[in-house]
C-alpha cells in the first residue's frame, strides 16, 4: 500500500479482532510505534490526519480489509479478514512417550580437557 502506516493501521485492528477501535486510538498507537528522539517532523496531528483519511478512503473500497462500524469514527477489519485459525499444539503424553529412555555411556576416543 502507499501508506507508510498501513502495516501498523492492520496489526493493531488485527490485535484487536472484529470489534474495531476509534482514529483516535489507532492514530495514538501508530505515533508510538514511529515517534522517537530524534524524529522531530513526526507528529501526532499529522500522523491523526493520515491514518483518520487512509481509513476513510479504504473502508469506501469494497476492496479493502478494512470497514467502518456502526459508531461514526471507529474501524475494524471485515469478518472475513479478521477470523484467524487457532491450532492446538498441545499433545497427550502416550505410554511410550512417558517412559524415560536409559543414557547409555559413551567411550570417549578422543582426550578432554576437563
Amino acid at each position: 500500500m502507499e501508506n507508510p502506516f498501513y502495516n501498523d493501521i492492520y496489526e493493531i485492528l488485527q490485535t484487536k479482532g472484529c470489534e474495531g477501535l476509534p482514529v483516535g486510538i489507532i492514530a495514538k498507537q501508530v505515533y508510538n510505534r514511529h515517534a522517537g528522539l530524534f524524529n522531530t517532523e513526526l507528529t501526532y496531528e499529522r500522523v491523526y490526519q493520515n491514518v483518520r483519511f487512509f481509513l476513510w478512503a479504504q473502508s469506501c473500497k469494497p476492496s479493502s480489509p478494512f470497514m467502518g462500524t456502526a459508531n461514526r469514527g471507529w474501524y475494524a477489519l471485515k469478518p472475513n479478514v479478521c477470523r484467524q485459525m487457532r491450532i492446538d499444539f498441545t499433545e497427550i503424553p502416550s505410554e511410550e512417550a512417558t517412559e524415560v529412555p536409559e543414557k547409555e555411556e559413551k567411550t570417549i576416543d578422543y582426550p578432554t580437557l576437563f
